[in-house]
This record gives C-alpha cells, structure tokens and sequence, in this order.
C-alpha cells in the first residue's frame, strides 16, 4: 500500500495543481496571463529543465533569459527566480521521492534550520541594485563553473566521514541561503560542491539532495513573501507565477528523470552550455554598465586560466606516477 502510495505521490500532487490553477479566483483571466506573460511561462519551459537535471536551480535560466532577452527589471526577476522554485523544485523533489531516487535526509536535516532562521533575515538585508544583481549573478555563475570543474576532478577520491560534518553543513546552509536571499539560487550549488568536493559524493547522487535544499529555501521565502512581505512581490512577480507555475511542475520533474539516464559526462557539458550562454550575455549585454561587463569578462578569463593551470598540475602528478610505475 505505501509503494503505491509513494508511486502516486507526484502524479496526484500534479493533478491537484492543475485542478487548483483551473479553480482558484487568479488576478488575470487565463486568456490575459498567457498574452502578457508568456514570456515566463516560456523561460521556464527551459528554466524548470535545468532545474531538475543540474545543481543550478530554475534562476540559472530564469534570471538571465527575463533580464537579457525580455528586459525584466533584475529585482522582479528575482523574485520570480526564487519563488517559481517552490513549484519547480518541490515537484521534482516529489518526483525523486516517487521513483525512490536517492536523497541524503540524514544531510539535510542540519541544513533545513539554517534556512529556517537565515532565509527571512537574508531577504531583508540584502538589496542589491538591477546592475550589481545582475554582475553577481554572473559572478556566481563563474564560481559554479569553478566548483563543477574542481569536482570533476576528486570523483575517484575515497568519500570523507568528517567529524564536524553537522556544523559544515550548517554553515553550508547559512551561505546557501544568503546566496538564495540575493540572487535568487545559489544554496543548491553551495551544498553541491560540499557534497562533492568535500564529502567526496558522486555528482549524480548529490544533485537530487541540492534539488530538495532549494525546494526547501524557495518554499521559506514564498511563505515569507505571502504573509509577512506581500509587498515585495510585484505584479508581474504574482501573474508570472500563475501563468508558469504548471510549466515548471511538469519541466522540472522532466528534467529529473533525465538525471536518472543520462551519464555524468553529458550531465556536466549541459551545465557547462548554459554558463557559458549566460557568461557570453553577460558580456555582449548592453544594458549593463561596461565597467561591470569589463569585469565579468575579466573574471572568465581569470577562470580559464585556473582551469589550465590547474590541469597542467594534474597532468604533472599523472606522469610522476606513471615513472613511479
């Protein structure tokens, strides 16, 4: 009985929002969110993908799509970013659980209070302009570039039992969560390069564990948003959640199952494509001030050459062991 039950999960909890969106008294006519939003609604048919397949959450796309090619103000985008997740990332989290795909439970239960206690201070402190949201956002992306491409590299390492491991994910899930407040992503990516990088899991076992973190992060800031800050939430923030939100339900589990078949070389040039996409509009963007542009470009090259660098390093220790053979 509770196979079945768990098998149902995502399919009924489906049903039920699209019951819901038929029912409920929206502040637009279906007729006019699709008209005057479509543009959400089709930013996330590609945000909500990424969000199940990749440790990068739906803002990856949804943030720089609506800056760059829909001239988004940065901040409504935003919040549109983070609050989308509850449904995107909560319906692939239910669809993990469905299809009995891994989740380390035992890891997340010394993040979820920090998000609990930060998130709410987070989103009051923090209040970047349109034109630093939109350079930090880039400069994270090139961090999560970094961090992928470190933790390709330690796979082959023997997983780390750590004696602190509760208070590092803890503060894992307090910068998370800042990351989150800010920019609208950034605590999945955080605790992936933890799980990772430090405690040494496969990248295919820890992205559905970073899927169920920024579920959890997104689902604190909606209900902050709705009860204690409505005002935060603008127009178009509230239609393009009505006119995206079934979309992201049915993309972001989409994208989850394809985590399950697709092989982690694949995997890591789909994350790879989509910085890389967001970097390059970044740059050539001239909304933004050529200044900030200057220094994003800058910092990609920065990247490139840790990259090479670093893998010379590697190459070295490879023939040092080879003539130790």
């Amino acid at each position: 009985m509770i196979r079945y039950l768990r098998i149902a999960l995502y399919p009924s909890a489906l049903l039920g929002l699209i019951l819901f969106w038929l029912w409920a008294d929206k502040p637009l006519s279906p007729v006019e969110l699709i008209t005057q939003y479509w543009s959400s609604a089709f930013t996330m048919v590609f945000g909500s993908f990424v969000a199940g397949i990749t440790p990068l959450g739906g803002g990856a796309v949804a943030f720089p799509v609506l800056t760059k090619v829909f001239s988004v103000d940065a901040i409504d985008a935003k919040y549109f970013s983070l609050t989308i997740q509850t449904i995107g990332m909560g319906f692939a989290t239910l669809f993990f659980i469905s299809k009995r795909v891994k989740i380390h439970w035992e890891l997340l239960v010394y993040c979820f209070p920090a998000a609990i206690l930060v998130l709410p201070y987070a989103l009051n402190q923090t209040s970047l302009s349109a034109q630093w949201l939109r350079f930090a956002f880039s400069e994270f992306i090139l961090v999560t570039a970094w961090v992928l491409w470190l933790c390709n590299h330690t796979l082959h390492a023997r997983r780390h039992d750590l004696k602190y491991k509760p208070l590092i994910l803890f503060l894992t899930a307090i910068l998370g969560s800042f990351l989150s407040a800010s920019i609208g992503s950034g605590s999945d990516v955080v605790l992936f390069f933890v799980l990772v990088y430090v405690l040494k899991y496969p990248i295919k076992e820890a992205i559905p564990s970073t899927v169920v973190l920024m579920a959890f992060n997104a689902i604190c800031a909606t209900l902050w948003f709705v009860f204690i800050d409505p005002i935060a939430l603008s127009d178009f923030v509230i239609h393009s959640w009505w006119t995206a939100c079934i979309i992201a339900a049915i993309g972001a589990p989409l994208g989850a199952f394809m985590l399950t078949v697709l092989k982690e070389h694949v995997l890591r040039k789909l994350i790879y494509l989509v910085i890389c996409l967001e970097l390059l509009s970044t740059i050539f963007n001239q909304t933004l001030d050529i200044e900030l542009r200057y220094l994003v470009a800058a910092s990609s090259c920065v990247l490139l050459l840790l990259i090479a660098r670093k893998r010379l390093h590697l190459r070295r220790i490879k023939i040092a062991e080879q003539q130790k053979l």
